[in-house]
C-alpha cells in the first residue's frame, strides 16, 4: 500500500513539473506575440526608459511570473488553510478581507485610476515606473481559493442553508457586486467559477436555486445601466446589422484569425496590429496569434491550456487531502474558464467583454496574480509527494 501512494504521489510531482512546463510555453508564447503585437515601424524605442513600453513591460514580466511561481511552489498549500483559532490572521482571510476593501477603494474618485472609461486600477509609486494594480485581480483568485478552503475544512457545515451555505454566498455575492460595477466580465468569471467550487465543495445544489433570481436581477441591471455593455449584447445578436459598431472588434478578430490560414502570414507581419484591432496586446492576442502563426498557433495554445487542465485533473485525482483536492480544482477551473471565455470572446461566439487570455495577454497584475494561483498548484502536488515520502519511511 505504501508503494502504492509513493508512486501515486511521485506521479503527482511529475505533473507539477509538466504543468511547470506548459505555463513556461504560455508565458514566453504571450511575450513574443504581445511584442509583436505592439511592434510598431514609427516607433523608436529608448532602452534606458523601457518601462513606458507595454510590449517591453511584458517581456520584463517573464522573470518576475517566474519567479512568483518558484516562490509560492515551494509553500507548502497547508499554509493557505484556516485557522480556526486565530480566523482573521489566516492569510486566505485576511487578504479576502483586503482584497474587499481594495475593492471599495478602487470605486471611490481621488483614489482609483480611471482607464479607458472603466475604474479599475490603482496606482502603486509615482513617476515613470509606477505601477498600475487591479484589486479584481487579486479579489478573483482570493475568492475562489477562501470557498475552496471554506469548504473542505467545514464539510459538516458547508450542506447547511444558514451556517454554511449563505456565509460563503455573502461574501461571493459582495465581491461580484464590487467588481461589477466597472468589470462586468471578471464579475461574472469569479460568480461562475465560486458557484462551481461551492458545488465540487457539497453545497446542496437547491440551495444555489436561490441565487438564480439574484444574479438574473444583478445581470439585467448591471447590463441595461451600461450603454456599452447592452450595445455588446445587442451587437452580438444582431452582428451583420452591427459590423461597423458594437460587432466590430469581433468582426475584425476572426477576419484575422481566418486569414492566417494553416502556418500563418509569419511573424511580425500581421496587418490586423496596425490600427484596425483594439486591444491587439491584451483582450485580442489570440487573433494576432491566429493571423501570424495560422492554425498552427491556435492549435499550440489551445493544447498548452488543455496539458494544463489535463495535469490539474491528473493531481486532484492523486492527492489524498480534501483541502488540496479542491483548492486544485478551484485554481485549474478559474484557469480553464477564464481562458475559454477569452477563446468565445475572440472567436465571435460570445458577446465582447474585456477578459485576458491567461499567461499571454499583456498586463502586470494579473499575470502575477495568476502565477501565484498556479504557485499553489504546483505545491499541491510537491507537498503530496513530501507527506508520501515521510510516512513511506517511519518504522
Amino acid at each position: 500500500m505504501a508503494t502504492k501512494e509513493l508512486k501515486n504521489s511521485e506521479g503527482a510531482a511529475e505533473l507539477g513539473g509538466w504543468l511547470i512546463l506548459f505555463i513556461s510555453g504560455l508565458l514566453c508564447l504571450g511575450a513574443l506575440m504581445v511584442f509583436s503585437a505592439g511592434a510598431s515601424l514609427d516607433q523608436q524605442i529608448d532602452l534606458k526608459h523601457f518601462w513606458r513600453y507595454s510590449t517591453l513591460r511584458r517581456v520584463a514580466f517573464v522573470p518576475v511570473v517566474w519567479l512568483v511561481l518558484a516562490v509560492v511552489s515551494r509553500c507548502g498549500y497547508r499554509r493557505w488553510l484556516i485557522n480556526e483559532r486565530q480566523f482573521w490572521l489566516s492569510p486566505v482571510v485576511f487578504l479576502m478581507g483586503l482584497s474587499i476593501v481594495l475593492l471599495v477603494l478602487v470605486l471611490i474618485p481621488g483614489v482609483g485610476t480611471e482607464v479607458n472609461s472603466s475604474m479599475r486600477w490603482l496606482v502603486l509609486g509615482g513617476g515613470r515606473y509606477g505601477l498600475r494594480f487591479q484589486p479584481s485581480e487579486l479579489a478573483k483568485w482570493i475568492t475562489v481559493m477562501f470557498i475552496a478552503v471554506y469548504g473542505a475544512q467545514r464539510q459538516d457545515k458547508i450542506r447547511e442553508f444558514w451556517r454554511g451555505f449563505m456565509p460563503v454566498c455573502a461574501v461571493l455575492m459582495l465581491v461580484v457586486g464590487l467588481i461589477g460595477k466597472e468589470d462586468f466580465g471578471t464579475a461574472v468569471l469569479v460568480g461562475a467559477c465560486g458557484v462551481m467550487v461551492m458545488l465540487v465543495g457539497g453545497v446542496r445544489w437547491w440551495h444555489l436555486l436561490v441565487l438564480v433570481p439574484v444574479a438574473a436581477v444583478a445581470c439585467y441591471v448591471l447590463v441595461y445601466s451600461d450603454p456599452t455593455r447592452w450595445n455588446r449584447i445587442i451587437a452580438f445578436l444582431e452582428s451583420d446589422s452591427q459590423a461597423q459598431s458594437g460587432a466590430y472588434q469581433a468582426r475584425q478578430s476572426i477576419m484575422a484569425i481566418g486569414s492566417g490560414g494553416l502556418w500563418g502570414v509569419g511573424l511580425g507581419q500581421g496587418k490586423i496590429k496596425l490600427g484596425w484591432l483594439p486591444e491587439d496586446t491584451t483582450d485580442f492576442i489570440f487573433a494576432v496569434i491566429g493571423e501570424e502563426l495560422g492554425f498552427a498557433g491556435c492549435a499550440l495554445v489551445v493544447g498548452l491550456f488543455i496539458g494544463i487542465i489535463v495535469c490539474t485533473v491528473l493531481i486532484i485525482r492523486r492527492t489524498n487531502n480534501p483541502a488540496g483536492k479542491l483548492l486544485g480544482a478551484a485554481i485549474g477551473g478559474t484557469i480553464g474558464a477564464q481562458a475559454l471565455m477569452n477563446l468565445l470572446v475572440v472567436t465571435g461566439l460570445a458577446p465582447t467583454k474585456g477578459i485576458a487570455l491567461p499567461f499571454v495577454s499583456a498586463g502586470g497584475s494579473g499575470l502575477v496574480m495568476t502565477a501565484m494561483a498556479a504557485g499553489v498548484l504546483v505545491n499541491i502536488a510537491r507537498n503530496n509527494i513530501d507527506a508520501s515520502v515521510k510516512s513511506s519511511v517511519r518504522p
